[in-house]
C-alpha cells in the first residue's frame, strides 16, 4: 500500500472539525478531522445528518508535507520554537501519567 485511506464527514458544504460538541465545522476540507475508522465516521455522519467522503494521501505527499512543515518550523523565532517544544514535552509527560 503506497497510501493511507481516511474519511471526512461533510454536512452541506462544511466538514466536521473534530471538536467534542459535534457542532464544530470548518469550510476547509484540509482542516477537517480525518477518521481512519469508517465505522466511526459513519456513526458520526448519521448523528449529524452528513455524509462520509473517502480520501487518500500517498506516503510521498506526506513526506513532502513533513519537509515543508520542517522548513516552516525552523523559520519560526527561537522563542516560539521553545514554547512549542515545551508544550510537546509536557503533553508527552501527561500522556505517560
Amino acid at each position: 500500500m503506497d497510501s493511507i485511506r481516511y474519511y471526512v464527514v461533510q454536512v452541506d458544504e462544511r466538514y466536521y472539525q473534530g471538536e467534542i460538541d459535534l457542532l464544530s465545522f470548518t469550510d476547509d476540507e484540509e482542516q477537517a478531522f480525518a477518521f481512519t475508522d469508517i465505522e466511526a465516521a459513519n456513526q458520526l455522519a448519521n448523528e449529524v445528518k452528513g455524509i462520509v467522503l473517502t480520501r487518500e494521501v500517498s506516503y510521498m505527499e506526506l513526506e513532502d508535507f513533513s519537509a515543508q512543515y520542517l522548513v516552516e518550523y525552523e523559520a519560526l523565532p527561537k522563542e516560539e520554537r521553545d514554547t512549542i517544544e515545551s508544550f510537546c514535552r509536557n503533553l508527552s509527560i501527561g500522556m505517560l501519567d
